[in-house]
């Protein structure tokens, strides 16, 4: 999740969870307002000291990426398996239509 998304985030809740704490105060319309407000900036402070706290800290060295290549070799012994798979039902395929048609001359000779 990129910074700005959680600090969006965070502000966003603390807001509802403002209406909802004014609510069930039961607050007048001036304190309600100031409550909503002052809650949605503490949940943005939060955020913001967060994610700047976690870009600070963190080392973008260390961080693990994907071996393309790895991943690209382990496709690859997929997709050779399943186009196995596939000739083999392909051939299914094609003996069962032989079958069938076998089976229908000899319904035919029957009658």
């Amino acid at each position: 999740m990129r910074g700005e998304n959680f600090i969006f985030f965070l502000a966003s809740s603390g807001f509802f969870i403002g209406i909802i704490f004014s609510i069930l105060h039961d607050f007048d319309v001036d304190k309600f307002i100031f409550v909503t407000l002052l809650i949605t900036s503490l949940f943005y402070l939060l955020g913001l000291g967060s994610v700047t706290f976690f870009i600070k800290y963190l080392d973008l060295k260390k961080m693990i990426f994907f071996d393309k290549e790895g991943i690209d070799q382990i496709l690859d012994i997929q997709i050779k398996e399943l186009e196995k798979k596939e000739d083999f039902i392909l051939d299914s395929y094609e003996f069962i239509k032989q079958i069938e048609k076998e089976e229908l001359q000899i319904l035919k000779n029957k009658s």
